[in-house]
């Protein structure tokens, strides 16, 4: 089963190039993508000290210094290497396609880790085993590890997995603190490879305070916590992205607050044996309440003096009971919304009822430190899961575990079950002496009187028991007779959950396969029916980008909302004006405004920023909503920074008809213009493309400003040459004068 699994893993996420190919999927993945390449061909040193101007037109972007580049170097690692095999040649692209599936191996075989340290003694291979194979093909990690989905969560979620197992295995014995240091190397990696570390690290701190508060304190969990901390941390702060963040950041005072209570509690531990009971107690409580104290004034002026800076939009969002975090920028993208109750089933299947009693077991029965981890990650990532769709794949592996340690303790008590009656159908003369036995059992009560009554109970509890979750002797006292008076029963109950068990792992497998049917549509490249039902492939926007690239000047800038920069950067290899990013809420204002404005008004600044405008124009069907869908929240971003702008009467209705203000926005007359035949011609732009399926239309501004074009050439570099920064032209002067820089709600 173990080998079956991980096969499974690497096979169910290859769907994507068995249909569509060796394609970079999504929009993400292709700035991944593009930057390897850049890693590749120009070497480290200029990575990060690469500048970016075809992205951001006219500021550019510090890509070095602004990215997570764990996933590009190991993809750089991973190409160099089995290109250094003789007569092997590998192509960048495959690499990249592949790794996300390979990694899912890694990711499951650390989650079944996880379980094995949970799980009580006896149950741990079973426990790991189905905490495997469930993480292997759960749609709740197939959700960002399919093949061609080369973004960051794809080796994340390994490194997560990684850094957990690792943490928990420093924690088994007083000897095994040793592990902290590759729990601290895991977790550099995984600061390196995604934006989320910060939820590793606090994860970590909530169980070494949970542990503390209850009174779980030991040395092991001090020079574990220390090791994992203070080097973790160290490393993490030479990822240039990082930084000093660690000590600059709100979310990331809880673990630096945990470290400093852990060196209290050993202190004080330690003066232990020189104290009175009565004298250790007061000397606890003294020094508890100085350090606290002393911590909280440090951190407290800190936070007034600006060196700590707010919560992010992000962060504060999974904590305020609203369905806006008062970032409209934020707000728009799907993934930051709340989670509705039927994602879990969709991603879990029959997982939302075992995990959560295989996390319960860990909180109730036979604490351990692992156990106690593994209660806290399911409860704490269940409950940010709920907050954002996003942090569901936060939350897979928590459910394997869990449930692999729920399920481990029902297969060791049905193996046990087998056991016995294998045992009574090979041996005659057991089944002679049970007959026996029986005959002497008087009314109402148990065969052979007390010595027999001892036997059976410990028979009883042998084959009953699953390792501690679970025993006969803590069932009701009815329950505890029928399952020692009546073998039988529990013969059939075994055989009742062997064929539930059958039934609902059939059932997942079938779910798990459909769910990497529909995961594995890159929305790059998308299945669409025609009215007669008929399915064709729709490459529409491979196709748009291709047609920039070769008939459009090298030099060109193509305006398009956001969410479309990645893929025009890399597919196309022409200028952007925003990309997923995200970094310049301002500079997206901007561009909303421009699309929103009339056309005349759009236009004055277009003009002067771009050479052609892409818009996404249809929705096919089974297809993602277009750019008129998008309009509302490309209102209220541009109106959060100009005050002119107005942010609502943005829509379509059911009919299809326009309202008046989105009916006088350039936008819907660049996607609607002849649809529509109450818009008349343009005046100030000229369709030169529309896609076979008319997914995607493309203009080119007339009467571009080649003052302002030149203008974008004239940038500010620093001492060092290379960090080279642009500006707007002079021509959006008064523009620019009217906004306000966005203040978060």
């Amino acid at each position: 089963l173990l080998v079956a699994s991980l096969v499974a893993a690497y096979r169910i996420r290859l769907y994507a190039v068995r249909d569509y190919g060796r394609v970079i999927h999504e929009f993400d993945p292709w700035f991944n993508f593009r930057a390897t390449q850049y890693l590749v061909d120009n070497g480290r040193e200029k990575f990060f000290k690469w500048f970016d101007h075809s992205v951001w037109y006219p500021l550019g972007r510090p890509v070095g210094t602004t990215i997570y580049p764990g996933m590009q170097f190991t993809a750089a690692g991973i190409y160099n290497a089995l290109n250094a095999i003789p007569d092997v040649t590998v192509s960048l692209n495959d690499v990249c396609v592949f790794m996300p599936a390979a990694f899912s191996v890694l990711a499951s075989l650390f989650t079944g880790g996880i379980a094995w340290e949970a799980a009580s003694e006896g149950n741990k291979a079973s426990s790991a085993v189905v905490a495997i194979a469930v993480m292997a093909i759960q749609p709740g990690h197939l959700m960002r590890s399919v093949a061609g989905a080369f973004d960051n969560e794809s080796v994340a979620v390994t490194a997560i997995t990684g850094t957990f197992y690792w943490w928990v295995r420093s924690l088994r014995t007083q000897k095994s603190w040793q592990f902290a240091f590759i729990a601290a190397a895991s977790y550099f990696y995984m600061v390196a490879a995604w934006g989320g570390y910060t939820f590793v690290v606090n994860m970590i701190g909530v169980h070494a305070g949970v542990s503390m508060l209850a009174g779980r304190f030991s040395f092991k969990l001090w020079r574990s916590y220390s090791i994992f901390y203070a080097l973790g941390t160290a490393a993490a702060t030479r990822v240039p992205v990082v930084g000093m963040m660690p000590f600059q950041s709100m979310e990331q005072m809880g673990p630096l607050f945990v470290f400093f209570m852990c060196q209290l509690y050993a202190v004080s531990e330690s003066r232990r044996k020189t104290l009175s009971d009565r004298e250790y107690e007061t000397f606890r409580k003294r020094l508890t309440s100085v350090g606290v104290g002393v911590a909280a004034v440090i951190i407290g002026a800190l936070i007034q003096s600006g060196k700590i800076g707010p919560l992010s939009a992000r962060v504060r969002g999974l904590f305020v009971p609203h369905t806006r975090t008062g970032n409209p920028l934020v707000d728009s993208v799907a993934e930051h919304q709340a989670t509705q109750g039927d994602v879990y089933v969709k991603y879990f299947h029959f997982n939302v009822l075992t995990a959560p009693c295989g996390a319960f077991a860990c909180l109730l029965f036979r604490r351990t430190d692992a156990r106690v981890f593994v209660a806290s990650y399911f409860l704490v990532s269940w409950y940010f899961s709920s907050k954002m769709v996003r942090l569901v794949l936060l939350l897979a592996p928590a459910v394997a575990v869990s449930t692999g340690i729920a399920l481990g303790a029902v297969i060791e008590w049905v193996a046990a079950e087998a056991a016995t009656f294998a045992e009574i159908r090979l041996d005659p003369d057991a089944v002679r002496a049970n007959a026996a036995a029986a005959a002497k059992t008087p009314p109402g009560g148990t065969p052979g009187g007390r010595a027999a009554r001892r036997a059976m109970d410990k028979r009883g509890r042998k084959s009953s028991s699953n390792g501690g979750a679970f025993r006969i002797t803590e069932l009701p006292s009815v329950a505890k007779r029928k399952f020692r008076e009546s073998p039988a029963f529990r013969k059939a109950l075994a055989g009742v959950v062997v064929a539930l068990f059958a039934l609902t792992s059939r059932a997942f497998s079938k779910t798990c396969d459909r769910m990497a049917l529909q995961m594995s549509e890159p929305s790059i490249m998308v299945r669409g029916h025609y009215p007669n039902g008929d399915v064709v492939m729709l490459d529409d926007f491979r196709e748009s980008y291709w047609w920039l690239r070769d008939n459009t000047p090298e030099d060109a800038r193509v305006m398009s909302w956001w969410d479309y920069g990645y893929q025009i950067n890399g597919v196309a290899n022409r200028t952007t004006l925003a990309d997923g990013n995200t970094w310049n809420h301002e500079h997206i204002a901007l561009l909303g405004k421009c699309l929103t404005s009339p056309e005349e008004e759009g236009y004055q600044i277009v003009r002067h920023l771009a050479d052609y405008v892409l818009v996404w124009t249809t929705r096919f069907a089974g297809m993602h909503g277009d750019d008129l869908a998008k309009a509302p929240h490309m209102a209220r971003i541009a109106g959060s920074v100009y005050p002119d702008v107005r942010q609502e009467g943005f829509y379509v209705d059911e009919r299809g008809n326009p309202s008046d203000t989105m009916r006088e926005s350039l936008l819907y007359r660049l996607h609607s213009y002849g649809r529509d035949t109450e818009i008349e011609p343009l005046e100030h732009y000229e369709e030169v493309y529309q896609s076979k399926h008319s997914m995607v239309r493309i203009w080119k501004v007339l009467d571009v400003d080649v003052e302002s074009k030149g203008a974008g050439a004239h940038r500010a570099c620093d001492g060092g040459g290379w960090y080279c920064p642009g500006g707007y032209p002079d021509a959006l002067r008064e523009t620019l004068a009217s906004k306000r820089d966005f203040q978060q709600i």
